[in-house]
């Protein structure tokens, strides 16, 4: 028997992700180009921003944009794994499917319905008043 005979091999469909991918860059390089370019305007001179300010605002504004791109990464990365998964299960349960074919399944005479006229539906009332009758007695009674 040769193994690589039994073998079957199975490829995975590609999950298109490219797009999410790029507004993933473009939104960190627009971030860090957007920061850069406003702590630029805040460290020229008549602003009268101390250096140590303008560094600290550049490194708050990087850990905001890195942080936001590290979380949208993480959020893609569990989205394609899901995908995986997904497409890995429903190849198993394809492969372990047997294709039997289908059984004559004994078909009985459809009974068909035909109302019955009756007559006037009672009342509400009347319906909660009979059903009350046996419950409800006068406080006479009851001593």
């Amino acid at each position: 028997m040769n193994p690589a005979a039994n073998t079957v091999e199975v490829n995975l469909p590609q999950a298109g992700v490219t797009g999410m991918v790029w507004a993933i860059a473009i939104f960190s390089l627009a971030g860090l180009i957007a920061s850069l370019v406003g702590l630029h305007e805040l460290s020229k001179p008549w602003r009268n921003f101390r250096d140590r300010d303008v560094i600290v605002a550049l490194f708050l504004c990087l850990t905001f944009v890195f942080s936001v791109t590290g979380l949208l990464v993480k959020q893609l990365s569990r989205l394609i794994n899901t995908y995986q998964d997904a497409v890995k299960r429903t190849i198993d349960k394809t492969q372990f499917e047997t294709a039997t074919p289908p059984q004559a399944i004994p078909t009985q005479p459809q009974q068909l319905y035909i109302p019955t006229t009756q007559g006037a539906a009672p009342s509400v009332a009347e319906h909660t008043t009979r059903q009350m009758a046996g419950v409800y007695r006068d406080p006479k009674m009851r001593e």
